[in-house]
């Protein structure tokens, strides 16, 4: 228990059982009461939040989860459509994939007016290249395309062909016994 109230009791109540006791229960809700405020605060804050604090925030903008969504990308889904309004660059949007952590590197064809975004997919899940298409349909202005490359795992084989040449050979040697030690 982190809240033990009989440590705030003056002396006089040291010896009083009753009084012990009564401590130690209101302890014990006191605790409880801690613990479900401390809560209610970190569901304020959609990084922080729990399962019951995402619902929420996903009732308020809208969002109905996918059975099989994790109580991160429920969180990033709700951060996307509540983030605040900034002037869309290039550092702004490798700033934001680095908060939602997913591993992409994003350059601009200016000349083409086409962004490209890297990544490897050894690194990266389906679900973060769904939140990347999402942000790029969002953020980038309409007369500009985007392009989505994922490098595929490499392999490295060899063509060595490795054999050796040896012999065997075996040998038997058959040797009688001296029986003229033995006495009959």
């Amino acid at each position: 228990m982190v809240n033990d109230l009989a440590n705030y009791l003056p002396d006089y109540y040291n010896d009083v059982y009753e009084m012990q006791a009564i401590m130690h229960a209101q302890g014990g809700v006191l605790d409880k009461a801690e613990s479900e405020q401390f809560r209610l605060l970190l569901n304020q804050f959609v990084t922080q939040t729990d399962a019951k604090g995402i619902s929420v925030f996903e009732d308020q903008v809208g969002i109905k989860p996918a059975p099989n969504d994790d109580l991160e990308t429920r969180q990033n889904k709700v951060l996307m459509r509540l983030l605040p309004p900034r002037p869309i660059t290039i550092g702004y949007l490798r700033e934001l994939f680095a908060t939602l952590k997913i591993p992409v590197t994003i350059t601009v064809e200016r000349a083409k007016r086409n962004a490209i975004v890297e990544a490897k997919n050894a690194e990266i899940e389906g679900k973060q290249i769904e939140n990347v298409r999402y942000l790029l349909n969002i953020y980038l202005p309409a007369n500009m395309s985007y392009e989505i490359r994922i490098a595929l795992n490499e392999a490295q084989t060899t063509n060595d062909i490795k054999f050796g040449v040896g012999t065997w050979s075996k040998a038997t040697v058959a040797v009688p016994a001296n029986t003229s030690q033995f006495i009959n």
